[in-house]
């Protein structure tokens, strides 16, 4: 992914998130457009991400929508939090747009062109075009036969990160993986005081193979 293509990524994100504050905090587009100094058109620009704002804007819009300056750091609605609800066509539209980028991304990385792909589905050059920059939507039989001719899984344009949406979906495989532990495994995880040997867990599997190795050693050492 291009470094414009991020800007314009985190900017769709930023925008879907000052969005998603805005309704929480049940203010118009045009109070928060006069609270900034600009018109309802620009800040609907802004939801859009097609339109970047600085940090004193960003303070601003945090101070009179009452969120933490934080909120907009990350990739969480306040809907995962109860406080509203989710702007789902501004979901889609923003999940078009990054699978637009995932795809261009793909295309450029096998080295084909707008026209193969095109072929590849039997549609026109400019269809693809349109798919990469978001402004419609892929059939999804169309996205898999893409996927299928640039060589990726088409797994690698599903959402498990930006939304509600890809967070209930990794809650989901986190279950499911969960369900296929042993018993006896599932017992000792759900249990409040082995929280320490679980936290212990993870900090050993961030080590090195070679420190993991020397643990082991000393504790052999103890033991015998």
């Amino acid at each position: 992914m291009s470094l414009d293509e991020k800007l314009l990524l985190r900017n769709k994100i930023l925008g879907v998130l000052i969005r998603d504050a805005r309704l929480a905090a049940g203010k118009t587009q045009e109070a928060c457009a006069s609270f900034l100094g600009i018109s309802a058109s620009r800040f609907s620009d802004v939801e859009y991400g097609e339109r970047p704002l600085s940090l004193p804007e960003v303070e601003a819009l945090a101070y009179l929508l009452n969120v933490p300056l934080k909120h907009f750091w990350g990739h969480h609605l306040l809907e995962a939090n109860g406080k509203s609800q989710v702007p789902m066509k501004e979901l889609l539209t923003l999940r078009n747009r990054v699978i637009g980028v995932l795809l261009r991304q793909a295309r450029l990385a096998a080295g084909e062109t707008q026209g193969e792909c095109a072929a590849a589905i039997g549609a026109p050059g400019s269809r693809i075009s349109a798919y990469e920059h978001g402004q419609i939507a892929i059939p999804l039989a169309e996205l898999d036969t893409l996927a299928g001719f640039l060589n990726v899984s088409l797994e690698h344009f599903v959402d498990e990160e930006y939304s509600p949406l890809g967070k209930k979906m990794r809650q989901n495989r986190a279950l499911e993986a969960f369900g296929q532990l042993p018993e006896a495994v599932q017992e000792f995880m759900l249990e409040p005081l082995h929280t320490d040997y679980l936290r212990v867990a993870q900090r050993l599997r961030q080590l090195p193979a070679q420190h993991l190795r020397n643990i082991a050693q000393v504790l052999l050492e103890i033991t015998y």
